[in-house]
């Protein structure tokens, strides 16, 4: 919405010569980058827990919790740890928090999920294959 009527008031008084690619240009320079921002990729396989670029083996994990929306706001706003790794897409409110076995330099990451019990129970069955030798270390 805010792209078409940025669109409409830069293009306001020209001809649609020069209001379509105003409108191309707008849509390319917020929209397109808005969509990519939001691809992070999170997921559990062989004994690795990976959300965006960063990988964590699920054997470094001591403790994992599904958070609510409010659980979520907290730990992302006023209970948040700076130190903490974060993996966050804003339209998304729940997120899982996994605290690690070293909690120096980072204490937990929280990771949004618009399933977290699912991924909670997912990074659990792994943590657990991993430690019974029926996966990779």
């Amino acid at each position: 919405m805010i792209v078409v009527f940025g669109a409409l008031e830069v293009g306001s008084g020209f001809s649609y010569v020069v209001l379509v690619p105003v409108t191309i240009f707008m849509i390319g320079f917020f929209i397109v980058p808005l969509a990519l921002s939001g691809r992070a990729k999170v997921q559990v396989r062989d004994g690795i827990l990976s959300a965006g670029k960063q990988e964590l083996p699920v054997t470094q994990i001591t403790s994992i919790s599904a958070l609510d929306r409010d659980e979520t706001r907290l730990r992302l706003g006023p209970q948040a740890d700076p130190a903490a790794h974060t993996v966050v897409r804003g339209w998304i409110g729940t997120s899982v928090m996994v605290r690690l076995a070293n909690p120096n330099p980072v204490p937990y990451w929280v990771v949004s999920s618009r399933r977290p019990e699912e991924l909670a129970s997912a990074i659990k069955q792994s943590r657990t294959a991993v430690r019974a030798g029926l996966g990779p270390a």
